[in-house]
C-alpha cells in the first residue's frame, strides 16, 4: 500500500482586502462616473434641436457645393447654381402668395 503526504506550507492563505483596497476601488468607480457624466454633458446638441434653415441658407449651401464642383465638372456646377436659384425663387414666390 502506498501513501502520499501533501505539505501545504508553501501555500499562503488569501488575505482579506483592507481599507486601502476598498478606497482604491471606490476611487476607480468614482472616476468612471465622472468620465461618464463629462461625456454626457459635453455631447453636442442633436441636429433636431437646431433651427431649420431658411430657403436662402439652403440655396447658399447648394451654391457652396456648386463652387466645389466648378473646376472638375463645370456643367454640373451650373446645374447646381440653377437649382439653388430656382429653390430660392420658389420660396420667395410662395411667401408672396401667402400674404
Amino acid at each position: 500500500m502506498n501513501s502520499a503526504t501533501l505539505h501545504v506550507s508553501g501555500l499562503s492563505t488569501a488575505q482579506r482586502p483592507g481599507v486601502g483596497d476598498a478606497l482604491h476601488g471606490l476611487a476607480v468607480a468614482a472616476r468612471g462616473v465622472v468620465v461618464a457624466l463629462w461625456a454626457a454633458v459635453s455631447r453636442p446638441a442633436p441636429a433636431a434641436a437646431q433651427a431649420p434653415l431658411t430657403a436662402f441658407e439652403e440655396a447658399e449651401n447648394l451654391r457652396a457645393i456648386a463652387f466645389e464642383w466648378l473646376q472638375s465638372d463645370p456643367e454640373f456646377a451650373q446645374d447646381l447654381y440653377c437649382a439653388a436659384d430656382r429653390h430660392e425663387l420658389a420660396a420667395r414666390q410662395s411667401s408672396l402668395t401667402s400674404i
